[in-house]
């Protein structure tokens, strides 16, 4: 009667409907797991220690000398089989001054480099990286379910691919149709063509900066319809405000967005057929362009560029597969290269042959063969390219009063840059610019202290009024090179230097055939007017066909 109402009972608990996998088969997964990842982590470490072992290997020849007791008076007999051990161009005494010399140039190297990275790091400062999911749902949508991604989506991804690792992972054919694309020449290997499209890139860099400057709208028709006609723009039919427009839109996105030049290309390439303009969705053709080309981008490249994004990540197995790709590239071009230059040797030889027995066949018909055997090793004596180098810049460094002097003139022009840096508002970095210009300093001193204790000791040849060095100078220069020719071929070209047999050879006529090799050793300004100083030119010099080899 009292007592409270029963309560009411409570509805039951939901069942759990997921279903948990056996325990057998859960265990078996994880072990094939951990079982794949041991595995591809040794092959990994089997392949790092293959390259590791390759280059120990080459330090070889070296510790012999030091471990093997008195192998070091076998050195000479070493230096003379493999002269390249020696590590500068001039022997003897010179080594230890020769040596010195190149460290400094090293340093001056190396400023140079802090003073670029110092003028770029302004723009590198902008760079932004999408993490390692954006990067495999873009290519998910891209290549696997074909949906559309946002025109920011396609920008990211595409500035994680620059110029450097697009270009290694092309193959040759597509090497070869983007030289012809920009009107390059597509002859020679895939290094070389490689080079020309990195320095035209280079040039259209160049072109932007200073188009962005100036302003698009500042351009006549003829001069826009270049510039579009360079970067791969389709400019027939086509009105000069869409151009405009297309152009202002390549600049955005090479300048600004630092996308891949080499992507821009191959993206004008694919939709070259189609008008400029925009599709359903907005996108710009230039964007569509992109989109294209990455849909189309080789499995390497994306390895490659997936495997930079987030390397922490990254497997053990992607990591051999990239490995094991790069791998491949370097032994096809490696093939390649040799295949050309043993063709180029084969032919050269094959010519010379043709040319020996053809003038051999011609002096039997004219002279006995006791008057023309003499005369024959002058005739067919010839120099390389490079012996000719390095006797440039012996007779430079020789014929000097100081030995830096093309050191202090770089070295002069890095302060004078560092300064100009140091006053700019707009410097990024006061510290570095600092730090620079300590290293400077420190340079120009060491420099100063080498030359007072070295001074000209190396000058072991002096030019008379007339701008002419003797003979016995010319043997001397020979002398010290490091890929000296043989006497006999030395003594001819010698003979052929001095054409009209006083002993005197000018200066001038010699660095001349350097000059026109395109070898980039240019005289001094003091060596220059020792040469200018009451000197006339003679109507004979040695030509260059006599005295370097084809």
């Amino acid at each position: 009667p009292g007592s409270s109402p029963d309560p009411k009972p409570s509805p039951p608990a939901p069942k759990d409907t997921t279903t948990k996998e056996p325990v057998l088969t859960r265990v078996w997964k994880k072990v094939k797991h951990e079982a794949q990842h041991y595995w591809h982590g040794s092959k990994l470490l089997v392949s790092e220690l293959r390259r590791t072992t390759s280059d120990l290997l080459r330090l070889i020849p070296f510790a012999v000398f030091v471990i093997v007791p008195f192998m070091e008076f076998l050195l000479p007999v070493a230096l003379k089989l493999f002269p390249n051990m020696l590590p500068s161009t001039f022997e003897d005494k010179f080594a230890a001054e020769e040596k010195q010399r190149k460290l400094l140039r090293v340093r001056l190297e190396m400023a140079k480099f802090l003073q670029e990275t110092l003028r770029e790091s302004g723009l590198k400062a902008n760079a932004h990286i999408v993490g390692s999911d954006a990067f495999k749902e873009f290519f998910r949508k891209v290549r696997s379910t074909g949906e559309s991604p946002s025109t920011q989506d396609i920008i990211n991804v595409a500035r994680l691919f620059d110029d450097d690792l697009t270009l290694d992972n092309l193959s040759r054919p597509q090497l070869v149709s983007m030289c012809r694309y920009m009107g390059i020449n597509a002859f020679g290997t895939d290094n070389f063509l490689r080079g020309a499209i990195r320095s035209r890139l280079l040039q259209i860099r160049r072109d932007d900066q200073a188009i962005d400057r100036e302003g698009v709208k500042e351009l006549s028709i003829p001069e826009l319809q270049a510039a579009c006609q360079a970067r791969g723009i389709r400019t027939y039919g086509v009105s000069p405000g869409r151009l405009r427009d297309e152009l202002a839109a390549w600049i955005q996105l090479h300048l600004h967005n630092r996308v891949s030049g080499v992507l821009l290309i191959l993206g004008r390439a694919f939709n070259f057929d189609r008008m400029p303009g925009e599709d359903e969705d907005g996108k710009t053709a230039i964007i569509q362009s992109l989109q294209a080309v990455l849909s189309g981008l080789p499995d390497t490249l994306l390895n490659e560029a997936e495997l930079e994004v987030d390397s922490d990540k990254a497997s053990y197995k992607q990591k051999l597969e990239v490995l094991q790709q790069q791998e491949e590239l370097i032994e096809d071009e490696e093939e390649q290269e040799q295949k050309e230059d043993a063709a180029r040797r084969a032919k050269r030889e094959a010519d010379e042959r043709s040319k020996r027995e053809e003038e051999a066949r011609l002096a039997q018909s004219l002279l006995p063969d006791t008057e023309l055997q003499p005369e024959k090793p002058v005739e067919e004596a010839r120099m390389t390219t490079e012996q000719l180098k390095e006797l440039g810049e012996a007779l430079q460094l020789l014929s000097a009063k100081s030995s830096v002097l093309k050191e202090r003139d770089e070295l002069r022009a890095l302060m004078e840059e560092n300064l100009q840096a140091e006053e700019d508002p707009k410097s990024p970095s006061g510290a570095l610019t600092k730090r620079i210009r300590t290293m400077l300093t420190k340079i120009d001193k060491q420099l100063q202290e080498y030359d007072e204790r070295v001074g000209s000791s190396l000058q072991m040849i002096s030019c008379d009024p007339q701008g002419r060095i003797s003979v016995q100078d010319l043997e001397k220069a020979l002398a010290v090179i490091k890929h000296r020719p043989d006497e006999e071929v030395g003594q001819a070209v010698i003979q052929k230097l001095d054409v009209d047999k006083d002993g005197y050879v000018e200066l001038e006529h010699v660095l001349g055939l350097v000059r026109q090799e395109g070898l980039g050793t240019v005289i001094d300004d003091e060596a220059q007017s020792i040469i200018g100083q009451g000197r006339e030119l003679k109507n004979s010099k040695p030509r260059k066909e006599d005295i370097v080899q084809e």
